[in-house]
């Protein structure tokens, strides 16, 4: 079944707490995409009774093992611009979507799965960076197709979720966002689905997925590993280490590697995905040396699963001690 929820204001979105029940906690959705989207998006497509493999793959697993009874299924949000308007039956449901053109991917911004989890219920969500607030720079990205009421869709962007809280947190919510990436943007890498990023995490088979409390980096590496993919661990233990660091992390984005990064000092883990620059000064004098590419990065842009993809963390340029190191540091040419 698919309902139709026209967003005229951002306060449109509040409309889901009438039309989902409590254990997806719609008020909480509604509270992300207010904050979070920006006004390209005019409506709402509700896609019932959603067969969603992420969650399936940890409820039979996890959920359906728990003294509480939680539902099967999902339900898929999808989102249009202002073009795009629904044909509906005689019961109000919608049966069909039109637009004026004859292309409707072209007005097409993705989807997020909600999941019946009562907290941080949202789930697997692939959604345009074009409606993000805020989002500006670049950005490493994929197509996925969504096949909608005999259509067939396309969006580009990077996949994103977040963390269960109990059985998966931040970590693993980073692992499974770069893999999926690849499995998408490159045939020869498999699929992997929530559950199996779980296990993967462990040295051996709990038989069964149990709550965690977290990764550490070697748990973070074992995933990577398993997956065929061979990680390098890079690290920035101390200040002088800022230079290297930088370095490395912007050769990697302008390869099109998105980058796990574990932040120990706050306990967090997120996705790299892309970077935007601050313009470069003008040398002063001729033989001024070319600054190094690092220290113009403005910010980069983050697949963390506190916030709606693309979120933008202050670069180098902007950091106060990274500031400090650069007025330690000599220039030299840029190697990126």
């Amino acid at each position: 079944m698919y309902k139709w929820l026209s967003i005229a204001a951002p306060e449109g979105f509040d409309a889901l707490e009438d039309e989902l029940p409590a254990e997806y906690a719609p008020a909480h959705v509604a509270e992300k995409l207010r904050a979070g989207l920006t006004s390209r998006v005019a409506g709402v497509l509700i896609e019932y009774d959603y067969v969603d493999k992420d969650y399936r793959s940890t409820y039979y697993d996890y959920y359906a093992k728990k003294g509480r009874t939680y539902r099967r299924d999902c339900v898929r949000l999808h989102l249009f611009d202002v073009s795009v308007s629904p044909q509906l039956n005689d019961h109000g449901d919608v049966v069909n979507l039109s637009e004026p053109g004859e292309r409707l991917t072209d007005h097409y911004f993705g989807y997020m799965v909600v999941r019946p989890t009562l907290h941080t219920t949202i789930g697997r969500s692939l959604l345009s960076p074009d409606i993000r607030t805020g989002a500006t720079g670049l950005a490493i990205w994929a197509k996925h197709s969504v096949h909608l009421l005999g259509h067939r869709l396309e969006v580009a962007g990077f996949p994103w979720m977040e963390q269960h809280v109990d059985i998966a947190v931040c970590a693993h919510v980073a692992c499974w966002a770069v893999l999926r990436h690849y499995s998408q943007r490159f045939p020869t890498h498999a699929e992997f689905l929530m559950q199996d990023i779980t296990k993967m995490a462990r040295e051996f088979d709990p038989g069964g997925l149990v709550p965690s409390n977290g990764l550490v980096m070697a748990e973070a590496e074992r995933v990577f590993q398993a997956a065929g993919t061979f990680p390098l661990l890079v690290t920035r233990d101390d200040e002088e280490k800022w230079a290297s660091f930088y370095t490395q992390l912007l050769a990697y984005l302008e390869s099109g590697f998105p980058l796990f990064v574990g932040m120990h000092d706050v306990g967090h883990a997120a996705v790299v995905i892309g970077h935007a620059f601050t313009p470069a000064p003008q040398p002063e004098h001729a033989n001024e040396p070319v600054p190094q590419a690092w220290r113009l990065v403005d910010h980069f842009n983050v697949i963390d699963d506190n916030e709606l993809p693309y979120v933008s963390v202050a670069g180098p340029s902007k950091d106060k001690a990274a500031a400090e190191v650069r007025s330690k540091t000599p220039d030299r040419k840029s190697i990126v």
